[in-house]
């Protein structure tokens, strides 16, 4: 039996994984939303969450095409396009078609974008250490690892499914 399995065929064991787990997903979702709008809270007025989540990542990671962007910040495709559109009209990033193959476009940050990233950052990373103040420097770590154990899997299982969709 494998990490946070229960027996099937155990009624009220599965029962009570199943509460356990939901009841963990449901504390781990209300603690998002209220950090989420903690932090957006704190960003200057002229972006939003999702913007600064789109030119954050391409601030670290460098350019990248929009479906990688969505797969990256977890949304869809289409509510990047959509943030990403925003962007480009406020010329804090460009879109760049691949001569090889034009149905890939590359988004990148303008320096208009790496000024603004600049500037908003630091405010930002303060307002999240604050919030996190609460937790000690292995509370942190430990919640770190498992949202990444979480993370994984549930990418995984989507990839997996993907594949199989897709044969």
């Amino acid at each position: 039996m494998g990490r946070g399995k229960v027996k099937e065929d155990d009624p009220a064991q599965a029962f009570a994984g199943q509460v356990r787990a939901f009841g963990a997903f449901i504390k781990l979702c209300r603690a998002t939303w209220t950090l989420t709008g903690k932090v957006a809270a704190g960003l200057p007025g002229q972006i939003s969450f999702a913007q600064f989540a789109v030119l954050e990542a391409l601030d670290s990671l460098g350019p990248m095409n929009q479906r990688t962007i969505a797969h990256k910040i977890l949304r869809s495709s289409a509510s990047v396009n959509v943030v990403v559109d925003n962007l480009d009209r406020r010329g804090l990033v460009t879109r760049t078609r691949s001569q090889k193959d034009r149905r890939h476009v590359e988004v990148s940050l303008t320096p208009e974008g790496k000024a603004l990233m600049k500037q908003v950052l630091p405010a930002y990373v303060r307002t999240v250490t604050k919030e996190f103040s609460v937790l000690s420097d292995d509370e942190q770590e430990e919640l770190g690892r498992l949202c990444r154990i979480l993370g994984l899997s549930a990418r995984a299982q989507d990839d997996s499914e993907t594949e199989s969709a897709e044969r």
